[in-house]
C-alpha cells in the first residue's frame, strides 16, 4: 500500500502550529541580528523540555502522593466519616416512671413537650428558599430573623448536625409549624416529655422534683431515681446527603421507668394542707409542719410542710435571674419541715417519759405526787408549773400536763427518785429520738437527745438538776423531728413497736409485669411491757375524755382518740410552738397525726383545732364528707321522693350541739 496516499493534504494557506512556534522564535532573533544572518526557523533549547518536563513531573507527584496518602493513610477515616454521614444514631425515648397515691391517683406523670429543631446540615445544603423559611420560623417563634441565621450559622460551623432552636412550644406554635412543614426544610418539631405533678405545692415535700439532669433533686424523685429514670433506646437512621431517611432500624429498645404506688392518700394530704393553711392565716402564723402514719405498718398516710413550693417549676429550664426570682419568695421552701425540722417538742414527751418511769420502777401507775404550781430548786431557782394540779397520778399527769410530775420522776425532787439524764437518753433513744428513721425520702435529720458529756465537751460545764428537769419537759436542748414525734406516738398507740416509715407501697415495673412490696419493717418492740404502755395510752385518752385534759375538743370526733398536746418557748420572746400528736380510734389505732405549728402567741393553743378538723373529716364516710355533700343531699332528696319509710344507713350519730371545749383547753400544754 502507498502510504503516500493516505497523508492529509492541507492547503498551502495553512500553516503548521510547530512552523508557528519556531518562526515566532526566529523573528526575534533576526530581529536582534543583522540581516544577512536571518533565518526562517530556529530551533528550541532542549533544557526548555526539560524544564517543562521537571514541573509536570513535580505536580504530577505531588498529586499522587496526595492520593496515595488519601487513600491508604485516611481512607478507613474517611471511610468512617461518610459512613457517619449516612448513618445517624437517633435516641428513642421512653417515660419516666408515674407516681401514684394508694388509691391509683396520679401525683406525678409526663406531659407532651414540644421543641423546635434545625437540622443544619439540611438546612445548609437545600436549594430551596432559605430566606422564605427563616421568615417563616421567625414569626411562628416571634424572635428576630437575624438572630435566628446567626444561630444556625454558629451551630453549623460547629459541626452541629441539629440542636434546639426553641423549647416548651405551645399548642399552636406547634398547630402552625405542621401546617407548613413541608416549605420549611430543616427544621422539625420534636416532641418530648416534660415532668408535672398535681397539687405540686400540696404534694412537694413527699414527690418532690427531678432536676434537668435527672441526678438531683428531692423528695421520692431523687431516692428512688434509679426505679422512676426512663432508659432511652437507640435508632439507626439511614440518610441521603441531603438527608432524607432511607432506613430506620432499632439497635436497643426504649425503657420506661418503674412507677411507684405510695402508702400516701391523696385526700388526706390535700386536707391537710388546707387545713393548716387556713389555721396559719387566720392566726397570722406562717410556718407548720404535720405528719400521719399508721400505727400498725409504719406507712406514711400524709406529709406536710408549709411553706412549699411548686415542683413543676423545675420542670423546664430556668435563666438564673428566674431561679433567684422564685428562691427569694418568702412563700418558696425547699425545707421539709416534716423530716429536716429539728424542735424541741415541749410537753409531747411526758407519754414517752412516763413509759420510761415505769418502766424502771421509778414510780407506780397509781402513785401520785402532789403539785402545788412548781418546784424549788437548791440553787434558789423556781421551776414553776402551768397551773396547781394536786395530788396528781400518772394518767392524770399526762391528762393535765402537769409539770411538777414529769420534773419529779424525770430528774427526782425531795425522797422521790428520778430517771436521770442518761435514762432519760436510752429511752427516747428507743422511741427513735436523736437517729434517722430511715424513711425513703432524701434529707431527713436525726434530730438530738442531750448528754451530760456532750453538756461538758460544749460547754465545759457540768449536767445540773435543771437541765435533766428542762428535757423531762421536752425543752432544753433536745430537738425531735415531726416525723420522730408521730412514730414515737405509733409506738405507743400500738402497744410499743416502732416501725420504720415507708411512703411507698409498691414498686411496679410495668414491662416486665412485676411487682415488689415494701414490706413494713420493725425497729425495736417489746421495749416497754403491755401493763406500762397501757397505761399511758389511758392517760392520753384522758386527755381527750377527762375535763381538765388539755384536748379535750377531740371528744367531738365520730370516733374515740387519744392525744398528748404541747408548746415550746422560743427565742422569739412572746411566740411559742403549738404541737398535737394524737391517734384514733382508740381501741384500734388506725392513723396518728401529728402537727407542729411554729410561733405562735403564747395566748394561744391553736393546733388542737385543725387536728380535729382533719380527723373529722378523715373519719367521716367519702359520701359524706363536705367537699361530697351538694352531690349527696341530691341525691338523697330523690330518694326521699322515690320512697316514703326508710332511713339513710351508714351515716354518723348526731351528736348534740356542746360549747367548743377548745375555748377552755389549757393553754399552751
Amino acid at each position: 500500500m502507498d502510504l503516500k496516499n493516505l497523508r492529509v493534504k492541507r492547503p498551502k494557506t495553512e500553516i503548521e502550529t510547530d512552523e508557528v512556534f519556531w518562526d515566532g522564535i526566529a523573528q526575534k532573533k533576526a530581529e536582534s541580528l543583522d540581516m544577512t544572518y536571518r533565518r526562517m526557523e530556529t530551533s528550541i533549547p532542549a533544557r526548555n523540555f526539560w524544564l517543562l518536563f521537571l514541573i509536570f513531573s513535580a505536580v504530577g507527584a505531588v498529586l499522587l502522593s496526595r492520593s496515595v496518602y488519601l487513600q491508604a493513610a485516611k481512607g478507613k477515616e474517611f471511610l468512617a466519616q461518610a459512613e457517619d454521614n449516612r448513618f445517624l444514631a437517633q435516641k428513642l425515648k421512653a417515660q419516666r416512671g408515674v407516681i401514684y397515691d394508694r388509691n391509683s391517683d396520679q401525683l406525678a406523670f409526663n406531659e407532651s413537650n414540644f421543641s423546635l429543631v434545625c437540622k443544619t446540615l439540611v438546612f445548609e445544603k437545600d436549594n430551596l428558599n432559605k430566606e422564605a423559611a427563616l421568615q417563616k420560623i421567625a414569626g411562628i417563634l416571634d424572635r428576630n430573623k437575624e438572630e435566628i441565621r446567626e444561630e444556625i450559622n454558629r451551630q453549623y460551623q460547629g459541626s452541629q448536625r441539629e440542636f434546639v432552636l426553641a423549647k416548651n412550644l405551645d399548642i399552636d406554635q406547634v398547630i402552625i409549624f405542621n401546617a407548613q412543614a413541608e416549605e420549611l426544610v430543616g427544621f422539625e418539631m420534636s416532641e418530648d416529655k416534660k415532668r408535672n405533678y398535681l397539687d405540686s405545692q400540696v404534694f412537694a415535700p413527699i414527690i418532690g422534683y427531678i432536676s434537668s439532669d435527672e441526678e438531683g433533686g428531692s423528695g421520692l424523685e431523687k431516692y428512688y431515681n434509679e426505679y422512676l429514670k426512663e432508659r432511652s433506646g437507640v435508632a439507626q437512621v439511614e440518610m441521603t446527603a441531603v438527608g432524607k431517611v432511607l432506613d430506620v432500624q432499632s439497635v436497643k429498645e426504649p425503657e420506661t421507668g418503674n412507677s411507684l404506688i405510695l402508702n400516701v392518700d391523696a385526700g388526706l394530704q390535700k386536707k391537710i394542707f388546707e387545713t393548716i393553711s387556713a389555721t396559719l392565716e387566720k392566726y397570722g402564723a406562717k410556718k407548720a409542719a404535720a405528719v400521719a402514719v399508721d400505727p400498725r405498718t409504719g406507712a406514711v398516710l400524709a406529709m406536710v410542710s408549709i411553706p412549699s413550693f411548686d415542683s413543676n417549676v423545675f420542670s423546664k429550664s430556668l435563666t438564673g435571674k428566674e431561679y433567684q426570682e422564685i428562691i427569694s419568695d418568702p412563700n418558696f421552701s425547699l425545707y421539709n419541715r416534716a423530716i429536716t425540722g429539728s424542735y424541741p417538742v415541749g410537753s409531747t414527751v411526758k407519754p414517752l417519759l412516763a413509759a420510761a418511769a415505769l418502766e424502771e420502777k421509778i414510780i407506780g401507775a397509781n402513785q401520785t405526787i402532789d403539785c402545788q404550781g412548781g418546784l424549788e430548786l437548791k440553787d434558789g431557782t423556781f421551776k414553776k408549773d402551768w397551773k396547781t394540779h394536786g395530788p396528781t397520778d400518772i394518767r392524770k399527769a399526762i391528762a393535765e400536763s402537769c409539770d411538777v410530775y414529769f420534773y419529779t420522776i424525770g430528774g427526782g425532787y425531795g425522797n422521790q427518785k428520778g430517771l436521770g439524764i442518761d435514762r432519760i437518753d436510752k429511752y427516747f433513744g428507743l422511741f427513735g429520738f436523736g437517729t434517722t428513721t430511715g424513711i425513703d425520702l432524701a434529707g431527713e435529720e436525726p434530730g438530738f437527745v442531750p448528754t451530760a458529756d456532750w453538756k461538758k465537751e460544749r460547754t465545759g460545764q457540768f449536767w445540773y438538776p435543771g437541765d435533766t428537769y428542762n428535757v423531762s419537759i421536752g425543752q432544753g436542748d433536745l430537738a425531735v423531728t415531726p416525723l420522730q414525734l408521730a412514730l414515737a406516738t405509733a409506738a405507743v398507740a400500738n402497744g410499743g413497736t416502732l416501725y420504720e416509715p415507708h411512703v411507698v407501697q409498691k414498686i411496679v415495673d410495668e414491662e416486665n409485669n412485676t411487682v415488689k412490696e415494701i414490706a413494713p419493717k420493725v425497729v425495736r418492740s417489746d421495749f416497754i411491757s403491755p401493763q406500762n404502755i397501757e397505761v399511758v395510752r389511758e392517760g392520753m385518752r384522758q386527755t381527750v375524755k377527762q375535763y381538765g385534759g388539755t384536748a379535750t375538743s377531740l371528744n367531738l370526733l365520730p370516733v374515740s382518740s387519744a392525744a398528748k398536746t404541747g408548746t415550746v418557748e422560743t427565742s422569739a420572746g412572746e411566740y411559742y410552738h403549738n404541737l398535737i400528736t394524737v391517734f384514733a380510734p382508740y381501741e384500734e389505732p388506725e392513723i396518728v397525726l401529728t402537727i407542729i405549728i411554729e410561733k405562735v402567741h403564747k395566748s394561744l393553743s391553736i393546733a388542737n383545732a385543725p387536728a380535729k378538723e382533719i380527723l373529722n373529716w378523715y373519719f367521716t364516710p367519702e359520701e359524706l364528707r363536705p367537699e361530697n355533700a351538694a352531690s349527696t343531699s341530691t341525691e338523697a332528696s330523690m330518694e326521699q321522693n322515690s320512697t316514703s319509710t326508710g332511713s339513710a344507713t351508714g351515716t354518723i350519730p348526731e351528736q348534740q350541739p356542746l360549747a367548743d371545749p377548745e375555748q377552755n383547753e389549757a393553754e399552751g400544754r
